[in-house]
């Protein structure tokens, strides 16, 4: 999880809640628009959309939630990120401060640790491993002949 990435997710989210914002209130307005001030005051106003008002309206919804699963997962990983880095100072800032807490963590958080290098395992030094004479090492434990004991000690 790099900050990067929450910071995309977190814009996607900003992004996708002013588009579903907008369309939302177009299609509101307009579905309203043939109404009085004295209806909307009186609350006699019947606001009956039509197929693209309710169209906008159901888009704008849409776009809101999709903004809100992207934010729940920018979110998510902004804490469980500051958690592996045991930034606890920062984990307890996401938390508490949501959505501006995760936009200035991607920002202005602790850097990307940057990755282990590997390492190419180096050459053998010559005679490794060495050659050994045979019947070396010798055999351990003896072996006996079936039906032979080895010599009694002591």
């Amino acid at each position: 999880m790099r900050k990067r990435t929450i910071l995309w997710l977190f814009l996607s989210a900003l992004i996708l809640a002013i588009i579903g914002t907008v369309l939302f209130a177009i299609g509101a307005v307009s579905a309203a628009s043939h109404c009085t001030q004295t209806q909307l005051n009186n609350g006699a106003c019947q606001i009956t959309p039509n197929g693209a008002q309710s169209a906008a309206i159901a888009i704008g919804v849409v776009l809101w939630i999709l903004a809100a699963l992207l934010d729940l997962v920018a979110w998510i990983m902004a804490l469980i990120r500051s958690a592996m880095m045991r930034s606890w100072g920062w984990f307890i800032f996401i938390l508490l401060i949501h959505g501006l807490g995760t936009l200035i963590y991607a920002i202005a958080g602790p850097p990307d640790r940057p990755r282990m290098p590997t390492y190419q395992q180096p050459p053998y030094p010559a005679g490794y491993p060495p050659t050994y004479p045979p019947g070396y090492p010798p055999n351990y434990p003896p072996t006996y002949p079936p039906g032979q004991n080895p010599p009694a000690v002591g």
